[in-house]
This record gives structure tokens, C-alpha cells and sequence, in this order.
């Protein structure tokens, strides 16, 4: 099993969709995968936070 991603990277990423790009430019700026960046954002939306589960 693959480790999670750092949440430093996970911060990053989330205050560079705020800022108003959106989860696809996030996923190439980073080079992550769309997916994770959706994920991400979505799991920072229910829970408040950017913990991995």
C-alpha cells in the first residue's frame, strides 16, 4: 500500500484551487492526478480537514 500524500502538499494544493484555479490546473501544477486533487477537496469540504483517513 502506497503511502498518503504530506498534508504540507495537501495545504498547497487546496490554497491554489482557492485562489481560483481550478482542480485540473491544480493537478497539473503539481503533477497529481485529478482524481486525488477532487478527492481532496471534496474530503476538505466534509470534514474540515485534509488529514489522510
Amino acid at each position: 500500500m502506497r503511502k498518503p500524500h504530506p498534508v504540507e502538499l495537501r495545504k498547497r494544493v487546496a490554497a491554489f484551487v482557492d485562489e481560483g484555479n481550478s482542480h485540473r490546473e491544480a493537478a497539473r501544477h503539481f503533477r497529481l492526478s485529478p482524481r486525488f486533487v477532487n478527492d481532496m477537496i471534496k474530503l476538505r469540504r466534509e470534514t474540515g480537514g485534509l488529514d489522510a483517513k
